[in-house]
């Protein structure tokens, strides 16, 4: 009776964790910032990963797939669908495993799937030694472009007007237009 309560219960969380998924909108983000623990020396480091491009922290290899963020206003939530593999076998049953599966791939797999941030237990990495977690997907900073110089046009040379240590190159005219008339409405 108690387990069937239990499984009520569970159930009753998961649509509602479900309803309020679907309501949020996700912007898709091309890097993830990860929290790994090693859990022998108790040290945690971030780990900024990118779409595509694989990581290697202790003995696991992590590739992110894809990232979704929810937009500020809305309730902060990140997704990730992470590939973890491992560089070595960690238990017997990895070990017979990638045996068989050794024409396969040549590091087994020990997680593949999403990871929430706001949930992290609910889809976690087991792993003995290390634990890996989401704590927010991001897009990369805007590309900072150089200042520029302005300098106004004139009788005078452009490389009179351009200050020391300043290359003509990095200098933008300013052009004056005068403001355009508004047209008389019929």
């Amino acid at each position: 009776m108690t387990s069937l309560l239990r499984v009520a219960a569970f159930a009753a969380v998961g649509l509602s964790l479900v309803g309020l998924a679907s309501a949020a909108t996700y912007a898709k983000q091309d890097r993830a910032t990860l929290r790994a623990l090693d859990k022998i020396t108790g040290r945690s480091t971030d780990i900024v990963v990118k779409v595509g491009e694989p990581v290697v922290y202790g003995s696991l290899s992590i590739e992110l797939k894809s990232c979704f963020q929810t937009p500020p206003e809305e309730v902060p939530e990140s997704a990730a669908f992470l590939r973890i593999s491992s560089t070595r076998p960690v238990s017997d049953e990895q070990l017979e495993k990638a045996d068989a599966d050794e024409a396969a791939s040549e590091t087994p797999v020990v997680f593949s799937g999403w990871m929430y941030a706001s949930s992290p237990g609910l889809s976690a990495l087991e792993h003995p030694v290390y634990d890996i977690w989401v704590i927010r997907c991001t897009a990369p900073a805007p590309v900072k472009l150089p200042d520029r110089v302005i300098v106004p046009l004139g009788d005078e040379p452009l490389t009179d007007d351009i200050p020391a240590g300043v290359s003509e190159t990095d200098v933008a005219p300013v052009i004056e237009e005068s403001p355009a008339e508004p047209e008389p409405i019929d």
